[in-house]
């Protein structure tokens, strides 16, 4: 098993102490970027809303 894949692809944010905020790593190389590029600030994935069949006949 290759352990050192799992060590990396663990790291998907860095925190930052100074401003309390964490930011998005690059996973891996692209044409746009390097791997371990900071790529922008972190956010929490949005959860997904299931919707009723009453929900979705009434339009809401």
């Amino acid at each position: 098993m290759n352990y050192n894949f799992m060590i990396m692809s663990k790291r998907k944010r860095i925190y930052n102490p100074v401003t309390g905020r964490y930011y998005t790593i690059r996973q891996r190389t692209t044409k746009f970027g390097r791997k371990g590029q900071i790529k922008g600030l972190w956010k929490p994935p949005k959860k997904l809303m299931r919707k009723s069949l009453i929900d979705l006949i009434l339009g809401k």
